[in-house]
């Protein structure tokens, strides 16, 4: 096959299916807006950033044992490569409900944490309620998608995402519309979804029916502490990238709240979507890469690995103009899909376009943290996303507001992603420049 058919086959499949991700969001929100309100999805808007943490913990793990997987797989190394498969899902699986009882003790607390006041506290509470009790569905059905492709079976990772979906769908029409429930609806379609999705991934990989299957391990302490720093330092830059979503949407929240009222979070919220699927677009792409790259790069093809490099960066500049064109000129028709209120989505069409000028340069900024974790140079992709989620971010929109106004608070993202980006494309010459030479003086 050749490397352009390899290049889709893993590229096209990874995009539909972060797409699919992106929709249960999308849809949740589609359905709370028009058949509860659109205080509910100000309720939803807030809860966000918890729901983008899950998918971050499941990114980690998955994308992180992805690259060991497809490493070991690309030197030959199937009895180990199974070994790390085995041994991740069963630390996923205690983790997550380690981390849902926890949700549970403490929700409250998260729930005030992440921003809710008196009028959103307790729909953003019934919201949250059913969110955590899924949680580790969310997480193992996410770190299945991935770590399905690695193991050859990228059509497999569609069908599973695409079932959920439709799924996911139907019962946020017969909950939240025929049965009346609002936003616990929401979130109770999104969980049996997930359900749905995790189920289907397991019987794959319980059939064995590609190079990854579960076997019967054990490891000594010091093995359990080698594969999990290992798969947190391949994984800790995806983890980041995902953060950084939850960190957007909660630094834009607090902003909105303060500066504005919390009944514009519900145009926030449409915002927040649009940005939700061009980015799941971009990840997409760059999770249909990772297993190309990590496998060349452990196979030591560095020309394949260089054209895929190059095949990524034309599509993703061409991704980001069409969503950039999408946000600007289909701004109003977006808008009302969501809302009612004419005189904010009137005032929020100019927010969206401003807002929509980040895509131009957050693809690429993806792709470069990811390929870093892809070839083993995971430290560049950790500080490309530290700077993109919190730090850059926080000072841009902070200096917009306090030098321009107001106005100026949705600059803020593209300026963020600008100052990223020339740092991105230094640490890319490093890290290219580095795997070279690792590869002239013939060791890993």
């Amino acid at each position: 096959m050749s490397l352009n058919k390899q290049f889709f086959k893993f590229v096209i499949p990874s995009i539909i299916a972060m797409w699919v991700f992106s929709i249960y969001t999308i849809v949740d929100g589609f359905f709370v807006a028009n058949f509860a309100g659109e205080l509910e999805l100000s309720a939803v808007t807030i809860v966000v950033p918890y729901v983008n943490f899950l998918f971050a913990i499941a990114i980690i793990t998955g994308v992180g044992s992805q690259t060991i997987i497809g490493i070991e797989l690309g030197k030959g190394n199937r009895d180990e490569a199974n070994k790390v498969f085995t041994f991740i899902i069963l630390f996923i699986l205690s983790f997550s409900i380690i981390l849902a009882l926890i949700g549970i003790i403490f929700m409250n607390q998260i729930i005030s944490f992440l921003g809710a006041d008196s009028t959103l506290f307790q729909l953003s509470h019934d919201y949250l309620s059913v969110i955590v009790f899924f949680s580790p569905f969310y997480i193992i059905a996410y770190a299945f998608e991935v770590l399905v492709k690695v193991d050859g079976f990228p059509k497999t990772a569609i069908i599973g995402a695409v079932s959920a979906c439709l799924t996911n769908i139907v019962l946020d029409y017969v909950l939240i519309d025929k049965f009346q429930l609002g936003v616990r609806g929401a979130a109770l379609a999104t969980g049996i979804a997930q359900f749905l999705s995790c189920f289907i991934f397991f019987i794959h990989f319980r059939a064995a029916k590609g190079y990854l299957r579960f076997v019967k391990i054990k490891m000594e302490f010091k093995e359990v502490l080698h594969y999990l720093k290992t798969t947190v330092i391949y994984g800790f830059g995806e983890f980041i990238s995902e953060l950084n979503t939850a960190t957007f949407v909660f630094i834009f929240n607090l902003f909105i709240i303060k500066y504005l009222s919390p009944e514009y979070l519900s145009a926030y919220a449409v915002i927040n979507y649009m940005s939700l699927f061009a980015n799941s677009t971009f990840q997409g792409v760059c999770h249909g890469t990772l297993p190309l790259l990590s496998y060349y790069h452990g196979s030591r093809e560095r020309d394949k690995s260089i054209k895929i490099i190059r095949m990524s960066f034309i599509f993703v500049f061409i991704i980001s103009v069409i969503m950039y064109s999408i946000a600007f000129f289909g701004a109003e028709s977006l808008f009302n899909m969501f809302l009612e209120n004419k005189n904010m989505i009137s005032s929020s069409i100019r927010p969206m376009r401003i807002y929509a000028l980040m895509y131009l340069l957050a693809g690429q900024n993806l792709f470069i943290a990811s390929l870093s974790s892809a070839i083993g140079e995971p430290q560049y992709s950790i500080i490309i996303n530290i700077l993109r989620g919190s730090v850059s971010l926080f000072i841009s929109i902070y200096l917009m507001v306090h030098l321009f106004g107001v106005r100026f608070l949705f600059f803020g993202a593209g300026v963020s992603e600008l100052v990223v980006f020339v740092i991105a494309l230094y640490s890319l010459k490093k890290m290219l420049d580095k795997s070279a030479l690792r590869l002239k003086e013939g060791y890993e």
